[in-house]
C-alpha cells in the first residue's frame, strides 16, 4: 500500500496544524490511502476547498512503506491555516482528535490480515499523530485549569493515555513484521487504543466543559463540511469516516 500525502509549504505554525489535519480524512481506495482533512486557502481566486483538494492531488509526497523511499511532484499548493483564538480550546481540540484518531486506527487493525500490510496503512498517521498532536503536551497544559481537588487523579488518567498511545505506536513499529496477523498482536494494538481514548475521556471529565463541547463542536462542523465537499466527488476518492467517539458515549 502507498500512504499518499499533499506536499505543502507553509510556516511552521502552519504545518502543525496543517498535518493534524491531514490524519482526520482517510481517503481509502484499494492500494492507496490518502489521508486529507480540513484544508483552507487564501488565494486571489478564492478557492474552495474541493479545488485545493483536486489541485493537491497533483502535488504530493509517495512514501512508499516497503522501501522507504520517497517521490515528490510539482507544483505544489500552499495551505493556511489559522488557530482557534483560545488556547485551552486548541488544546482540547487536539486531545479530541486524538480520540477520534484512535477509532480510525482501530478500523485498520479489526481489518487487517497481514502484519506488514498494516504497518505500511498505519505507520504514517501514527507518527503524524505523535509529532503533531503531541499528546502529553496538551495535557500538561489543560492540567493547568483542572480543580485542584482533581488534578491527581485527572493528570494521572492523563499520563495513562499518552503511555497507552506510545505503546501503540512502538508496537506498531518494531513488533509487525511480516505474515499474518494473528488475533493476540490485533487484542494489544486495539487494547491500547481503546485505553488511551478511555484514560482520555476520565481526563476531560475534569477539564472546563464549555471548552471541551466548543472544540468537539468545531471538530464535528469541520468533519460535516468534509462530508458535504467530498460526497458524490469522483476525484475525492473514498471518504469513510468514523462515528467520533463521544457520540457513543453512554
Amino acid at each position: 500500500n502507498f500512504l499518499a500525502v499533499a506536499s505543502l509549504k507553509t510556516t511552521s505554525k502552519n504545518r502543525l496544524h496543517t498535518m493534524h489535519r491531514l490524519l482526520s480524512i482517510l481517503c481509502v481506495a484499494n492500494s492507496l490511502v490518502t489521508v486529507v482533512h480540513g484544508l483552507s486557502i487564501h488565494s486571489s481566486n478564492e478557492l474552495n476547498r474541493r479545488q485545493v483538494l483536486k489541485t493537491a492531488s497533483t502535488s504530493f509526497l509517495i512514501l512508499a512503506a516497503n522501501t522507504g523511499m520517497v517521490f515528490t511532484s510539482k507544483p505544489t499548493v500552499v495551505l493556511a491555516y489559522e488557530a482557534d483564538p483560545d488556547p485551552l480550546r486548541e488544546s482540547l481540540y487536539f486531545v479530541s482528535r486524538v480520540q477520534e484518531a484512535t477509532v480510525q486506527q482501530e478500523r485498520f487493525v479489526r481489518k487487517a490480515t497481514d502484519q506488514q500490510a498494516l504497518k505500511n496503512k498505519m505507520k504514517l498517521t501514527l507518527l503524524l499523530i505523535e509529532k503533531n498532536y503531541k499528546l502529553l503536551d496538551q495535557i500538561n497544559y489543560c492540567s493547568a485549569f483542572l480543580p485542584s481537588e482533581h488534578l491527581v487523579e485527572a493528570t494521572e488518567a492523563g499520563n495513562i493515555a499518552a503511555e497507552e498511545l506510545q505503546s501503540a505506536i512502538d508496537y506498531v513499529r518494531s513488533d509487525l513484521k511480516s505474515g499474518p496477523l494473528d488475533q493476540k498482536q490485533k487484542d494489544y494494538i486495539i487494547d491500547a487504543l481503546t485505553a488511551t481514548r478511555e484514560y482520555l475521556f476520565i481526563f476531560l471529565d475534569f477539564v472546563p466543559q464549555d471548552k471541551l463541547e466548543g472544540a468537539r463542536a468545531r471538530i464535528e462542523e469541520e468533519n460535516k463540511l468534509n462530508i458535504e465537499e467530498f460526497d458524490g466527488d469522483e476525484d475525492a476518492g473514498v471518504y469513510n469516516p468514523v462515528v467520533l467517539p463521544w457520540k457513543n458515549r453512554q
